[in-house]
């Protein structure tokens, strides 16, 4: 007799044997058993986990002489033909080779006769995504209404490219992938029977490199045996799987780990030119960093996540003692220089050499300070500086440390005398703008009336002196922050009191066009009068040479006489250069906090 590969020889035959795919095999076996069967199913999954495989076990549970039952018998005609493949009533399609829209009207033709000996005439097509949208369309009717001896079965390993249309006339059940301990519990049972000696370490990464598909993970371990077995006692050993499957030696990989966490870039470049002197492919090694790196991540992420690590005792021992002193963001940057690397490998025809200078990236690497730490030591620092009796920061722009805005006199004056104590100010004391009071005012002479003239041997009489009565930002006050006309005045400069008028300079027209309409406002007017005690406004255009400036240009003078202050206070202070050392940062900007009024 000829040889038969695992993967055939072990194939299940009942439901109990098939592994890793129990929320299946236990609604199938319940649903024979109420026989509640219906007329179309779907099995979906990832190649080697069983759909093929269940889909012959249901149709030897429906068409076996005792049934349907969850148990068929084994020895009758229909089961024996079924395993064999040559059961008249049991048709195999390949959708891929037969997804025309003739193949399905040739299955729809055929559906009408009645099963030449079995229970059921039953169709199992396998890929069944495969098939055009003709066909799908062709095979709508048929299945949603079928005859009653009749059954369908389908199996695709890609249920997102079936029409809405097609799932929802049929029983759809999803395959899982089988867990590792599972496939080594089905491998180990096979070697077990066939007289095969293989240590555990090399049947879990057989299972791993299976990547949950029981048929991948047996004819892995067909090669294994083929290899590695040279007599009836020699044992197959985790170090010949690995050289078999052109696995990485996991020695290099914890070496190459080594150098990442010690920040010995050697130790990475040894391990890359000892891969690449095996002849292994560099895509290889980058695909197993990144598990290695994914595991040591998930070491260190909590206290509970090593369990959904997937690896032997002794490597998972090395591995925490790799990890301890790294954090999972640590090995998470890490990987992600891995996976844009391994992209990179496997399109350059200089693998090796794109790797090494991935090995100088990662070299560059640095654990990051928590953010949490950074603050506890900023305000630790804060706490020395303050005990130590550092000035404290100006907090903000306000009257008594802001420059005074030096407005333009009058006219030079004598000392008036002493005015009635008023309210203390917050902002420093202003040159005061001054204007003879209204009830102290001289009469003005009529038409027909002239000044009395001094005479010669009397001396002219003094004029009644002037007091303070106001000053520019006093007007601004008594203005609404929400008028329209406000940017007019506060962009104005201020000349003077001359002949009973406040003289105003615009800076351009427009402004001196908005000026002029408000000579004439009466809300303006009353605030001129209240703080100034004139009746009469004047704006004027502006003159370069005559060298008065706005509100707005001395404000911003000052803040920015105030921000280099502040900025020579802070690159003086130790706190400042402490923050340097620890922040690695310079000082850019210094922005003043803003005013009151602003």
């Amino acid at each position: 007799m000829s040889y038969q590969a695992i993967a055939r020889k072990w194939r299940p035959n009942t439901f109990e044997e098939i592994s890793g795919q129990g929320h299946v095999t236990k609604t199938l076996q319940n649903a024979l058993r109420l026989n509640r069967i219906h007329h179309a199913f779907l099995f979906t999954g990832a190649r080697g986990v069983g759909k093929t495989t269940a889909a012959r076990t249901f149709t030897r549970c429906l068409n076996c002489v005792e049934g349907p039952t969850p148990t068929p018998c084994g020895v009758c005609a229909s089961c024996i033909e079924v395993v064999r493949g040559g059961s008249a009533d049991v048709v195999e399609i390949d959708g891929a080779s037969n997804n025309s829209v003739e193949d399905v009207r040739g299955l729809r033709d055929a559906v009408r006769y009645m099963p030449a000996r079995d229970r059921y005439r039953i169709y199992i097509i396998d890929e069944v995504h495969m098939l055009s949208t003709g066909a799908f369309n062709a095979l709508l009717k048929t299945l949603e209404e079928p005859p009653a001896h009749v059954i369908f079965l389908f199996a695709t390993t890609e249920p997102q490219k079936i029409p809405d249309t097609i799932l929802s006339r049929v029983q759809r059940f999803d395959f899982k992938r089988i867990p590792v301990p599972v496939v080594v519990a089905r491998l180990r049972k096979i070697c077990d029977a066939d007289g095969v000696n293989i240590d555990d370490e090399g049947l879990k990464l057989i299972a791993r490199a299976g990547e949950g598909s029981m048929r991948d993970s047996q004819s892995l371990l067909d090669q294994c045996i083929a290899f590695g077995r040279q007599g009836e006692d020699d044992t197959i050993t985790a170090k010949t799987v690995a050289e078999i499957l052109g696995l990485v030696d996991r020695t290099l990989l914890f070496s190459f780990l080594e150098g990442l966490v010690r920040n010995e870039p050697d130790k990475c470049l040894d391990a890359v030119a000892q891969v690449y002197d095996y002849g292994y492919e560099m895509s290889q090694l980058t695909t197993e960093l990144l598990e290695l790196l994914r595991n040591a991540a998930l070491m260190v992420l909590s206290p509970t996540s090593r369990k959904h690590i997937d690896a032997p005792a002794d490597e998972l021992k090395r591995l925490e003692a790799v990890t301890k002193g790294v954090t999972a963001e640590t090995f998470s940057r890490w990987f992600n220089v891995i996976l844009q690397v391994h992209d990179e490998v496997s399109r350059s025809n200089r693998p090796r050499l794109v790797l090494e200078m991935a090995i100088a990236r990662l070299a560059a690497i640095r654990p990051l300070t928590p953010v949490d730490g950074l603050i506890q030591r900023l305000a630790e620092m804060e706490a020395r500086l303050t005990k130590g009796g550092a000035p404290p920061p100006r907090k903000s722009l306000g009257a008594a440390a802001a420059p005074r805005f030096e407005e333009p006199a009058v006219v030079p004056e004598p000392p008036a005398p002493p005015a009635p104590p008023e309210p203390p100010r917050v902002e420093p004391p202003r040159p005061r703008l001054v204007e003879p009071p209204r009830n102290e005012r001289p009469p003005e002479p009529t038409r027909n009336e002239r000044p009395p003239e001094p005479t010669r041997n009397e001396p002219p009489r003094s004029e009644p002196r002037p007091r303070a009565i106001g000053t520019f930002d006093d007007l601004l006050a008594q203005l609404p922050r929400d008028a329209q006309y406000r940017p007019v005045i506060e962009n104005a400069a201020f000349l003077g009191l001359r002949d009973g008028v406040l003289h105003l300079a615009s800076p351009g027209h427009s402004h001196l066009e908005k000026g002029r309409r408000l000579e004439k406002n009466r809300e303006v007017l009353r605030a001129v009068s209240e703080v100034f005690g004139v009746r009469a406004l004047r704006f004027e255009l502006r003159q370069e040479s005559e060298g008065a400036r706005t509100k707005r240009e001395l404000r911003d003078i000052a803040r920015a006489e105030h921000a280099e202050a502040l900025k020579q206070d802070i690159l003086a202070s130790a706190g400042y250069r402490e923050a340097r050392d620890i922040l690695g940062a310079q000082l850019v900007e210094v922005i003043p906090p803003p005013e009151d009024d602003e």
